[in-house]
């Protein structure tokens, strides 16, 4: 049975075991540092950063403003292309949903893409208790599943294993359910990654069903953007027949322009790259060229009780970067087990008691405290949560709450006494002419106080208090001033008082007596029954949205990126292309080449290995056995290193460029843009499109970039010149 979180252990407890674990805390400062260092530098490779952070939090605001709308345009444009929608609830719901959809295929065995909401409402428990097995595909979750262990951070879940214990998980674990690893496998990245390619690769050519999340599902169009790098993501969104996809409401943009703002931030927030490896993004079902069955799953859970409350709205900001856990110095000394759910870091302290409204653990109420208020977290984030704020916030409805519910805790009438001390003149000074007392004895440090003080006391010195007040001092040395008494204090009736909401009585949070669409919908209206909403998209460009680059400029930049993501590029004149290609083919030793219909005769003339078109269509089992692909692109990103590909001309359908081992794109001059906006205006939104920046990679062993995980392992890359 798949491993779950204990939400009843408070954060304090589950801390503890990290706290003294001297390899866990190793590797988390090694891992935060690296991944903290690469984004400020491609970050600041952009003038115009907070910019495109204003209006990534200004699109997600207009999204949030308007989602019962956007959710019914989504619906409309989903089925239009032959995909099925459902609507779930809560947790419960939506696995019913995945568990029936799958059963009515008849397979007992689903390949899983990396998802923050299937962990959310552990899917994988869920499919299990009805015979079906979840194969996660991501390289760090397999080692999570296979080592029995749990997620610990959003983008790296294995960022608390050494290369030394991942091999020896492989070791002892991979055989059990599939190819087992080589008995002299080594703990070199490189080795481990080639291992976990092997065990999982037969598995992706076979499956018959897959499930993913998404990064962004977009209104306008109804497409699904999936970013990732190791490929899996792609096998699992293109081979098998049935692609179930399970995704937040929160996830929806409202056009097709918002992702020019959000694949610039999420790459370099979260991987600390321009651009990931791998970007793939499709519309609905996509038979002969991807899944010919699509459902799309929407999730409230939660959802839309947040989205009633201006802090929980802000929170459904979040587009799950990780940035804010790199930053935390909580985090990177607790790790991501300590908060007890899969949202660990500053996010998952605020987004969890969020989601969760009126079913509150003692793991909840203590998140909002699991946190310095230092403010890194609001500087990091893509998207300007203020993440401080919203804490500050939470943590006074945990103590609302206290006020209510246990009238007698110490702490509160601790707070009580010197609520009431403080409001009292008389009280204050005979409070102080305590402390006096306090002070003049021969113990300067109260190290231990009794119990229940004594909480406070084990982790920290009590201060003794001065035996000399600062009023006493003031009367001795300044009897001239005419001070005769202390200043009168504010009665009790004149001090303000500010009580949070009770949760349970937060607009939004009542169920409706409605399944489904009707109960979704009908819960997101009624949070934003009283809300005001912006008649317009809230945001500007003003962040760059054309180059001014000219021709060869473009051209050396993308070489410079692909470069830098180790990919081969070479460039020719028109007239020697054919002659690079053989060259290309010859120095892989490939014998065999699989190629799309249309691609022009003279690329090939010069060429020697069999050629097999892929007309009618190549079976995945020739693909695999293919040694080389050729394609041509629909646009090329300068500023990013990003090839798209969308089953346009010369370019065939998504699983040609992913099987066979190695990959061959042609680039013309005229194809180059420089920044991402110019990019995405030449894409047609509802095209089934591969982003490519370098050969698919993985940097979940150590934080070492390996190549060639389970797409393509070597890319080279042909510039067409014009001149």
């Amino acid at each position: 049975m798949s491993k779950v979180f204990d939400t009843e252990l408070p954060f304090p407890t589950l801390a503890k075991s990290a706290l003294v674990d001297a390899q866990l805390r190793a590797n988390l400062a090694h891992a935060t540092t690296t991944i903290r260092n690469k984004r400020l530098k491609v970050v600041g490779e952009l003038e115009d950063w907070e910019d495109l952070r204003s209006a990534g939090a200004a699109l997600k605001d207009y999204s949030l403003d308007h989602l019962d709308e956007l959710c019914v345009e989504l619906e409309k444009n989903v089925t239009a292309h032959g995909g099925v929608v459902h609507w779930a609830r809560d947790a419960a719901e939506a696995n019913d949903i995945v568990v029936r959809l799958v059963q009515a295929t008849g397979v007992d065995s689903v390949v899983k893409v990396k998802s923050m909401a299937t962990a959310e409402i552990e899917l994988n428990v869920a499919l299990e208790e009805h015979g079906i097995t979840a194969y996660e595909t991501d390289l760090a979750e397999l080692i999570v599943q296979l080592g029995d262990d749990l997620p610990s951070h959003i983008l790296v879940p294995a960022i608390h294993k050494n290369r030394s214990q991942i091999r020896q998980i492989f070791l002892d674990e991979m055989g059990k359910s599939g190819l087992a690893a080589p008995a002299d496998l080594s703990n070199d990245p490189r080795a481990l990654a080639a291992a976990a390619r092997a065990h999982l690769r037969q598995r992706f050519l076979s499956a018959r069903v897959a499930i993913s999340g998404a990064n962004f599902v977009i209104a306008d169009s109804g497409a699904l953007v999936v970013v990732e790098s190791e490929g899996n993501g792609r096998m699992c969104l293109t081979l098998p027949d049935t692609l179930i996809s399970v995704v937040g409401i929160e996830k929806i943009l409202p056009n097709w322009q918002s992702l020019e703002v959000f694949l610039q931030l999420l790459p370099r927030s979260s991987t600390g790259e321009r651009m990931n490896p791998y970007t793939s993004i499709f519309t609905g079902a996509t038979p002969g060229n991807g899944p010919s069955n699509f459902h799309l799953v929407l999730i409230d859970n939660g959802r839309s009780s947040a989205l009633a409350e201006e802090t929980g709205r802000d929170v459904l900001r979040c587009i799950r970067c990780s940035a804010c856990l790199n930053v935390c110095p909580v985090y990177e000394r607790t790790g991501g087990h300590s908060y007890g759910n899969p949202y660990p870091g500053p996010i998952g302290a605020v987004l969890v008691p969020q989601l969760r409204r009126g079913q509150r653990t003692p793991l909840e109420n203590s998140l909002p405290y699991a946190s310095s208020l230092c403010g890194a977290c609001y500087v990091a984030c893509p998207v300007k949560i203020d993440i401080p704020k919203i804490l500050v916030r939470l943590r006074s409805e945990v103590v609302d709450d206290k006020r209510r519910d246990h009238p007698l805790d110490p702490e509160l009438v601790a707070m009580k006494l010197m609520e009431k001390g403080f409001s009292s003149s008389r009280l204050f000074q005979r409070a102080i002419a305590a402390g006096g007392v306090l002070g003049r004895l021969p113990l300067r440090t109260l190290r231990f106080l009794p119990p229940p003080l004594n909480k406070w006391s084990g982790a920290r010195d009590a201060p003794v208090p001065p035996a000399t007040s600062f009023r006493t001092w003031f009367a001795s040395t300044h009897q001239d001033d005419n001070v005769t008494g202390p200043a009168p204090a504010l009665s009790h009736d004149t001090m303000v008082h500010h009580h949070g909401t009770s949760h349970e009585n937060a607009p939004g949070h009542a169920g409706v007596d409605v399944a489904g669409r009707d109960g979704v919908l009908s819960s997101i209206s009624a949070a934003l029954a009283d809300q005001v909403r912006h008649s317009t998209l809230a945001t500007t460009r003003a962040y760059r949205v054309s180059g001014d680059l000219d021709t060869e400029q473009r051209r050396e930049l993308l070489k410079d990126r692909l470069v830098d993501y180790r990919a081969h590029v070479v460039e020719c004149q028109r007239e020697a292309l054919g002659a690079v290609i053989n060259d290309l083919l010859v120095a892989h030793g490939s014998t065999s080449l699989a190629v799309p219909s249309d691609l022009p005769a003279d690329w090939l003339d010069r060429s020697h290995v069999t050629v097999h078109v892929d007309e009618p269509h190549l079976s995945v089992a020739d693909l695999d056995a293919i040694d080389s692909t050729i394609s041509g692109c629909a646009v090329a990103m300068a500023q990013t290193g990003t090839i798209v590909l969308d089953s346009g001309a010369r370019q065939g359908r998504r699983a040609l460029s992913l099987v066979p081992d190695h990959l061959i794109v042609v680039i013309f001059d005229d194809q180059i843009v420089e920044v991402v906006p110019e990019g995405i205006a030449r894409l047609d939104p509802t095209s089934t499109q591969t982003w490519i920046s370098g050969p698919s990679a993985t940097s979940d062993i150590e934080l070492e970039r390996i190549e060639g995980v389970h797409g393509p392992r070597t890319l080279d890359v042909i510039l067409v010149t014009s001149l």
